[in-house]
């Protein structure tokens, strides 16, 4: 197992049909090509994309892993890792002709090597039936089909099947000696409809002393008071970890291991018992798959910000790598993904996704190996890599509430859309911040923003008041902890003893199967009354407690955003720092990190024009979507930028893929003006002081 000292530069290394042959010479040749195009590309991480249902390749384990064995040897004489990357508990199961070409169109590249399905029905693994290890529909008892991969799941609770798969998985790395896994799918795909097999229904009763109900049952199914339901919530989530904690029991100390994730934030993710906040636990690598176009075909990007800041923040809290997995096609917007993950501090894993393109493979063959599209930029970080050091030089940070999310929040209207825009304001006003799922200290963040959080555990509550008193800012909107981390309403509102009673009027929600199903997005709205005088819509009162403040207004975020101004009172609240941007580019935005006595500066375009390709369209589950096929910018003029220091540095220079070399800046007054003309896609400053 090969070790990884620089940041990761990954692709996809894909697998085709063509690669079924194996073992053959001309095979041989195609992998020494591609191994030495991706070190040309500067790539130092290749994970396998294909093969993916693994389950559908039990006849061929033997053959595939000396493949991957002979991948992974070539690399390794290039100086690049090798993670396998497979799907844990899918398996492609086309019940007639339909099914099979929704394959072909949507899935083809998992290379779906399935069998028929009689035939599956008789494969067997250590003695045991693998269509035994199915998940069930809780309401039918039948096994749970999905319609977007034409698949079938099986259980993670299942024993039989938790035994089989760590078998392979021990198989696996003995037989390829990978440097890494990548572990997809050990969620309820299914949503709420799994899982009702014996073994998940056995570990209700184990745990949470439950027998769980048909699916009638509406003092159950989707009650957001029966605290049998919220058990059955959390059981979702362990099962996923503790899953993943199997997976990792049977890999050497510290192997690289993470999961596919393209989100911890949404509002449905108690259905299908997802979120990074657990399945770190048991990994020690993040994923954030950012599905679909990057940047949007409006040229837009930040509509993920939460969800990516999220993830970073998970990972900085755990001191572990996050990969931002981008999609593309072509040159340009491989770039763009490759700069975003930079301007956001993670690591990049680029990747095609041709088998959703729904064309023949003839003309598959004519698009570029990822390692080509993404060359440009893997090659300028390469070259430049102190300009990918340090740590986040925020002063501020959104609070990330999973107890809200998961106990309180039906619709994404009861919490994450709120959270959501909390992210998007701070970014288009301007705020460089970063996400936190639990209390910090003032030392960490100065201001801490808080957006509909109407959960607190007694211990969030007791740290809150802690980081107030010794001199935190908290600005927040919407109700604020009237519930505990079970979003049980508490008797005593701990704001009540400053002054502050906070009210709700909860809209009327009716429980039944599938939860939450045809729920109206009605919003809860929230009162206030501060020392006997009611607190109007868009009225923020402040509170001084110890050496610090509560601001507090009554109007949610995601109803009132432009008129709340949020991002002007947090920007009034930060502490003065030793720099700052007096004039920044329009259109761009800025991040900035500290590494040490150096400050670097990141600039992205917030939206640039987007050129979709004339005919090709990717099919995802039931939409079919144009791709980016170019990009537009423009360049940006000489007296854009203007930083304004309380001590002069004694070095700036601008960095840029767009500028044949860095250039140096003229240091010159308190407010240095930086030359960033001729710049069009992406820059780094760097700030080295005295």
């Amino acid at each position: 197992m090969k070790k990884q000292e620089e940041h990761y530069r990954a692709v996809s290394w894909w697998l085709t049909w063509e690669d079924l042959e194996w073992p053959d010479e001309d095979l041989v040749d195609k992998i020494k090509r591609r191994a030495d195009k991706a070190a040309e590309a500067g790539v130092n991480c290749a994970i396998i994309f294909g093969t993916h249902f693994r389950w559908d390749y039990l006849p061929f384990w033997s053959r595939l892993h000396d493949l991957l064995a002979r991948i992974r040897e070539e690399l390794h004489k290039r100086d690049i890792l090798l993670f396998d990357h497979h799907s844990a508990v899918l398996t492609h199961r086309p019940r007639n002709a339909q099914d099979a070409w929704a394959i072909w169109k949507r899935n083809r590249h998992h290379v779906p090597f399935y069998p028929s399905r009689d035939v599956a029905a008789t494969w067997t693994f250590n003695g045991q039936h693998l269509n035994d290890w199915r998940m069930l529909d809780v309401e039918t008892g039948e096994p749970c089909f999905l319609p977007f991969y034409v698949a079938e799941e099986f259980c993670i609770n299942n024993p039989h099947f938790q035994k089989a798969y760590q078998s392979y998985v021990k198989r696996l790395v003995e037989e390829t000696n990978i440097d890494g896994l990548m572990c997809d799918d050990g969620i309820f795909y299914p949503g709420w409809r799994a899982c009702g097999c014996r073994w998940c229904r056995e570990r209700f009763q184990r745990e949470y002393g439950h027998i769980l109900p048909p699916t009638n049952d509406h003092s159950f199914w989707g009650n957001r008071d029966s605290e049998a339901f919220k058990d059955w919530i959390e059981m979702r989530f362990h099962s996923s970890r503790d899953f993943l904690g199997l997976v990792k029991e049977v890999l050497p100390s510290d192997f690289p291991l993470m999961a596919c994730c393209s989100t911890s934030e949404a509002s449905n993710l108690p259905s299908v018992g997802m979120t990074y906040q657990d399945f770190i636990q048991n990994t020690n690598m993040i994923m954030l798959e950012m599905c679909g176009c990057t940047p949007e075909l409006d040229g837009t990007w930040d509509g993920r910000i939460s969800s990516q800041l999220l993830h970073l923040g998970i990972a900085r809290d755990n001191s572990c790598p996050c990969f931002g997995l981008g999609y593309g096609f072509f040159p340009e917007p491989a770039f763009f993904i490759w700069a975003l993950n930079k301007f956001l501090g993670s690591e990049t894993w680029f990747s095609t996704l041709k088998g959703r393109l729904g064309v023949p493979n003839s003309m598959l063959r004519e698009l570029a190996d990822d390692p080509e599209l993404v060359k440009e930029g893997f090659l300028w970080e390469k070259k430049h890599p102190h300009l990918f050091e340090g740590k986040p030089d925020a002063q501020t940070a959104v609070f990330f509430s999973r107890s809200t999310r998961d106990y309180y929040g039906q619709i994404h209207e009861d919490y994450v859309r709120d959270y959501q825009i909390t992210c998007s304001e701070l970014m288009q006003g301007k705020i460089d911040f970063e996400v936190t799922t639990d209390v910090p200290s003032p030392k960490d963040w100065a201001v801490l923003v808080m957006s509909s959080v109407i959960c607190l555990s007694e211990g969030e509550r007791n740290r809150l008041e802690e980081y107030l008193h010794s001199g935190g800012v908290v600005i927040a909107t919407g109700p604020l902890g009237l519930r505990d981390e079970r979003a049980r309403l508490l008797e005593k509102k701990w704001l009540e003893k400053y002054g502050l009673k906070i009210f709700v009027d909860e809209p009327q929600r009716t429980p039944g199967f599938p939860p939450y199903k045809d729920i109206k997005p009605e919003i809860a709205r929230c009162k206030g009354i501060f020392n006997g005088r009611t607190v109007q819509d868009g009225e923020w009162i402040s509170i001084q407690l110890g050496r610090g403040r509560l601001f507090w207004c009554p109007s949610r975020i995601g109803t009132n955003a432009q008129s709340l101004g949020l991002a002007d009172i947090v920007r009034q609240n930060e502490p003065k720092k030793a720099y700052r941007v007096v004039k920044g580019p329009e259109g761009w935005y800025l991040r900035t990190f500290h590494a040490g006595v150096r400050i670097l500066l990141h600039g992205l375009p917030a939206k640039v024009e987007v050129e979709p390709h004339p005919t090709f369209r990717k099919d995802y589950i039931t939409t079919t979507e144009q791709i980016v096929y170019k990009l537009h910018y423009k360049e940006l003029s000489s007296s854009v930028l203007a930083l304004k220091f309380t001590r002069m540095p004694r070095l700036i220079t601008v960095y840029s893929p767009d500028l044949e070399e860095p250039r140096p800046v003229e240091l010159a007054g308190a407010t240095v003006e930086v030359d960033l003309s001729g710049i069009r896609r992406y820059f780094v400053v760097e700030i080295i002081s005295s």
